[in-house]
């Protein structure tokens, strides 16, 4: 994997671990006109996807 691969995971790592919930707890679930139950389940998906998407990248490039 290169340098560049290999930040972006972790980039993509610290956004999905700390900046989506910290997102989350400093505005509130309030500002994206869902409630607060909706909110904690569909708000963190972004981020999971895009990690999910980074994974599959780095694994089809590492081949």
């Amino acid at each position: 994997m290169s340098d560049r691969a290999q930040w972006l995971v972790v980039v993509v790592l610290f956004f999905a671990g700390i900046v989506a919930p910290l997102y989350l707890y400093l505005v509130g679930p309030g500002s994206f006109g869902l409630g607060f139950r909706d909110t904690y389940l569909a708000v963190p998906m972004i981020p999971a996807l895009v990690l999910g998407a980074v994974g599959v990248w780095t694994a089809v490039r590492g081949r």
